[in-house]
């Protein structure tokens, strides 16, 4: 291989029509949205096919990994760091082939988790996203109201303003269940999931192929790579958060809300959590799941609950709605930063910067809690003593650097 000829691969890459692509793609998903709402199944799967056939997907999805993935330099089963432009040409022919395409096993990779991570090959990576691109519309096209996790323009914020609108009002006098799904990611049945999903009979054996080698993994386990699991999962979990909705003048009251395994029930005054439980076992148990008994709980609004690293309650004496970050979510920000400031591979103002990062991305994921109930003196007092102690910067330095990363934050209650 000359340099010259990946150069021409390189010009050829670069001058590809990307926003045709991405529009091209977006018709398509559009029309499978349209005809999902529709019922159309027929029309579904002709249009997926359409899909999965067309040059624009399979050039959005190798571009996607190869250049937009944060995990995009990650290590692949045959040893393939990264890819070049002309080996990102040929990935693109190779996708043609999804007929007589078959999953490859995962690749462990060993970390500092005892059980290590596992990885697809960069060519099943790319096959994923394509299905994913062919099964996303339909999804979308009949998702709960109360779904969040793993979705376009879903966030976690989402739920936490629909936990404000439901406990707002006359919230004191709510109950809520919260539980967790034991094993989600290792134990759907896959027959069962095969069912729930609309896809034509070659993308379907794809999927087949990829639950058999083991792409269903519990998500902490996984690296990027693993595209397509948490799509498959809400395709399986479809509904249960609807199994206590109500309807107040003819519209549905949403008061389930899950985010990937883990969700909470409202119940109103007078509604037994007892009967509600069962109902979410039965639903579980058609999927070979079961509810983790150890992090399930019924709890008074008063007396809060911890739900996507949030702590929400009803406070009792003026039964106002608050929520600020739980003490477990809080102690994690700060055993992180005590982790960086003992990392004696940088120097002092690296690990400062660092800590700063941490710091400012756990604000910002709370910039819409009541930051007031929280105690933050005791990491920068820690910070302070712990650099004094280890270095020769003076006090004012210190104070000033400290003065940087905590002083600087806004936030908006609720």
């Amino acid at each position: 291989m000359t340099v010259k000829t990946i150069q021409v691969c390189a010009d050829e890459w670069k001058t590809l029509p990307w926003k045709k692509f991405q529009k091209n793609l977006f018709r398509l998903q559009h029309r499978i949205f349209r005809a999902a709402k529709k019922n159309d199944f027929s029309s579904v799967k002709r249009l997926q096919s359409l899909l999965l056939g067309s040059k624009c997907s399979k050039y959005l999805a190798v571009r996607q990994i190869t250049q937009l993935n944060a995990g995009k330099k990650t290590g692949e089963v045959d040893g393939v760091k990264s890819l070049n432009p002309k080996e990102r040409l040929q990935l693109v022919t190779e996708l043609d082939s999804m007929k007589d395409w078959k999953h490859r096993k995962l690749r462990r990779v060993y970390t500092f988790k005892a059980n290590g991570k596992y990885i697809p090959t960069v060519q099943d990576i790319a096959m994923q996203y394509l299905v994913k691109y062919a099964l996303e519309p339909v999804y979308e096209s009949y998702a709960s109201d109360g779904s969040y996790g793993f979705r376009l323009a879903h966030s976690t914020w989402d739920v936490q303003n629909r936990l404000f609108q439901n406990l707002n009002s006359n919230g004191h006098k709510k109950t809520i269940l919260e539980l967790d799904i034991e094993g989600c990611f290792d134990n759907i049945s896959h027959e069962k999931m095969l069912t729930l999903t609309t896809l034509p009979g070659v993308a379907k054996k794809f999927l087949r192929s990829a639950l058999e080698v083991g792409v269903l993994k519990e998500r902490d386990e996984t690296l990027l790579g693993n595209i397509i699991s948490p799509l498959l999962s809400n395709i399986a979990l479809y509904s249960v958060e609807d199994l206590n909705n109500s309807k107040i003048i003819g519209q549905k009251s949403q008061r389930g809300f899950r985010y990937a395994n883990n969700i909470v029930f409202i119940l109103m005054p007078g509604e037994c959590a007892e009967t509600l439980l069962n109902k979410v076992k039965d639903f579980l148990y058609t999927r070979g799941l079961k509810a983790d008994e150890a992090k399930t709980k019924i709890v008074s609004s008063l007396d809060g609950f911890d739900f996507l690293g949030w702590h929400f309650r009803i406070k009792s004496k003026n039964k106002k709605f608050v929520s600020y970050p739980s003490r477990k979510n809080r102690k994690q920000m700060i055993n992180k930063i005590k982790s960086v400031l003992r990392d004696s591979r940088y120097k002092i103002d690296t690990r400062l910067r660092k800590a700063k990062v941490i710091y400012h991305d756990w604000w910002n994921y709370h910039q819409f809690s009541d930051m007031r109930q929280v105690n933050l003196w005791s990491i920068r007092y820690w910070m302070y003593k712990y650099v004094r102690k280890s270095t020769k910067m003076s006090s004012e330095e210190i104070l000033k650097h400290l003065k940087e990363i905590f002083n600087r934050n806004s936030y908006r209650v609720n």
